[in-house]
């Protein structure tokens, strides 16, 4: 009796394992993740400049036919390079095809405008310690440039800076974290790293919370002043432009 249950079990396992063996294995992804996709939805570009527009997840039997809804504002090739050409907004369209069938329409909207001549940042000197951070802003003009600065540190092995403008205290020393733009101008703030103070055991550490960062805003007469940019604000780091 017992050999015989033994058989049954084994012959009943070799057929479930035979099953599952022999049927299709089909992947299953999550969402939408193999649409096709821009690898961005707005942009801006500097009259005179480029920049690559690729289409992600395009299959082999799939072809892509880029246009523009305003040709004297922004061009594109079928490469997808978009090249500025005016002031203005344009409509950057991907239309993608299989078999001679239009299966999707996707859309980048792009701005072009002058390239920036002159820049502001919010803090020209800034003392942090080993381990603290500061968050700089800058204004950028004209008012309608689509230049965006790029930050920079002369000494990343004492003080970093993120494309934000979050400026992370490394190691005690002195240098200078540069705002520039096109052409060489920038603005600079010079930083000083020193080494974190020992605080006692009945001396509650500073809340991160409390901390507040400056940005630059322009009143009514155009004049610059700074204002308190809390953490949990919405202010878009780094970003501002005036006239």
């Amino acid at each position: 009796m017992k050999v015989r249950k033994l058989v049954y079990s084994i012959l009943t396992f070799g057929m479930v394992l035979f099953l599952f063996i022999s049927l299709p294995v089909h992947t299953v992804y999550a969402g939408n993740a193999l649409e096709a996709k821009l690898n961005i939805s707005t942009q801006k570009v500097v009259k005179g400049k480029t920049f690559n527009l690729r289409v992600y997840n395009l299959k082999t039997s799939q072809t892509v036919v880029f246009s523009s809804s305003r040709p004297g504002v922004a061009t594109v090739d079928q490469n997808g390079l978009v090249t500025g050409v005016d002031n203005g907004t344009a409509i950057i369209t991907a239309k993608i095809y299989e078999a001679g069938k239009l299966v999707t329409t996707l859309s980048c909207t792009i701005t072009v405008g002058p390239p920036a001549i002159a820049i502001m940042i919010s803090k020209l000197s800034l003392e942090l310690e080993v381990g603290d951070q500061a968050r700089l802003s800058y204004i950028v003009f004209p008012i309608n440039t689509a230049e965006k600065p790029v930050y920079s540190s002369n000494d990343e092995s004492v003080a970093s800076v993120s494309p934000g403008g979050r400026v992370y205290g490394e190691a005690p020393g002195q240098t200078h974290v540069f705002c520039m733009i096109s052409k060489g101008v920038y603005a600079t703030c010079e930083v000083t790293v020193k080494a974190a103070e020992v605080k006692s055991e009945t001396e509650e550490p500073e809340s991160a919370d409390s901390v507040q960062d400056t940005s630059l805003s322009v009143t009514e007469d155009n004049s610059v002043s700074e204002v308190p940019v809390s953490d949990d604000s919405s202010v878009t780091e780094g970003v501002g432009t005036v006239q």
